[in-house]
C-alpha cells in the first residue's frame, strides 16, 4: 500500500511541476503525511528530494524550447537558498501536527489561487513599475520564497512563477521554465537539510523521485501545446479537491 502511495506521489507532483512549475511538494508533503502517516517533517524532506529530480527533469525540456532565462534564474537562486536553508530549520521545531495541518490547508489556498486568480501572461504590467521598486520587489519576495520552501517545502514553485510573471513580466512557458530550473537547486538545499536534521527511509526517497522524474518530463512536454486558462482550471480544481480530500482524511 505504502509502495503504491510513493508511486502515485511522485507522478502526481512530477505532472505539476512539469505543467505549472509547481513544486513537487505540493503533491507529496501532504499526501505522505496524512494518508501513510510519515512524520511531516520527513515528508517535506523526501519531498523536496523528488523535486530535484522532477524539476531537473522539466528544466532540460524546457532548456530545449528555449523557454527559460538562466539570467534571472541566477539571480533569485542564492536569495532563495539561503533563506530554504534557514526555513528547514525553523520548520525542525514546528510541532507535527501543525505541520501536518498547515500542508493540507496550503494545498487548498494553491488550488484557489489557480481558479480565482489564474497565472497567466501579463507582460503590459511591466511598464508601470519603476524599475527600483521591481528590484527591492524581487528581492523581498524571493526571501518570503526561501522562508516558506523551506518549512513547509511547497509553496516555493508557484511562488516563484508569479513574481516573474506579475512582477518580472515574463511570458507564462518561460516562467515555467526558469521557475523550475531555480527549484532544482532550492529544493536540492532543503532536502539535504531536511536529511541532516532528519534522515528519513531510502525506499520512498527513491520511488518518490524516479515517479516525480517521469512525471515531470511527459507534463512539461505537452506544457508547451496546451491552453493556458484549460491549464490553469484543470491544476486548480485538482489542488482543490486533493486539498478537501486530506483535511477529511485528517481531521475525520
Amino acid at each position: 500500500m505504502e509502495i503504491f502511495i510513493y508511486i502515485i506521489g511522485g507522478l502526481l507532483a512530477g505532472l505539476a511541476t512539469g505543467l505549472v512549475g509547481l513544486s513537487a511538494a505540493t503533491i507529496i508533503a501532504p499526501l505522505f503525511a496524512t494518508v501513510i502517516g510519515m512524520d511531516p517533517y520527513v515528508a517535506i524532506g523526501i519531498a523536496l528530494a523528488s523535486d530535484v529530480f522532477a524539476s531537473a527533469g522539466s528544466t532540460f525540456i524546457y532548456i530545449k524550447n528555449k523557454n527559460i532565462s538562466i539570467k534571472a534564474a541566477l539571480s533569485m537562486v542564492i536569495i532563495i537558498v539561503v533563506f530554504t536553508f534557514f526555513g528547514s530549520y525553523i520548520s525542525a521545531e514546528i510541532k507535527p501536527t501543525i505541520l501536518g495541518g498547515a500542508l493540507n490547508f496550503l494545498v487548498i489556498f494553491l488550488g484557489l489561487r489557480f481558479i480565482i486568480y489564474p497565472i497567466k501572461n501579463r507582460d503590459k504590467d511591466l511598464s508601470y513599475k519603476p524599475r527600483a521598486i521591481i528590484i527591492i520587489s524581487a528581492i523581498f519576495f524571493s526571501v518570503l520564497i526561501g522562508l516558506t520552501n523551506g518549512m513547509l517545502g511547497a509553496g516555493g514553485g508557484l511562488s516563484i512563477l508569479a513574481l516573474l510573471t506579475m512582477l518580472l513580466g515574463f511570458n507564462l512557458r518561460k516562467a515555467v521554465g526558469t521557475s523550475v530550473f531555480i527549484m532544482t537547486f532550492v529544493a536540492l538545499i532543503g532536502a539535504v537539510t531536511h536529511f541532516v536534521i532528519r534522515p528519513p527511509e531510502i525506499l520512498p526517497v527513491v520511488i518518490a523521485s524516479v515517479a516525480a522524474f517521469i512525471g515531470a518530463n511527459i507534463a512539461s512536454i505537452y506544457a508547451n501545446r496546451i491552453d493556458e486558462k484549460l491549464l490553469n482550471r484543470v491544476i486548480g480544481i485538482f489542488l482543490l479537491s486533493f486539498g478537501i480530500t486530506l483535511i477529511l482524511i485528517y481531521y475525520l
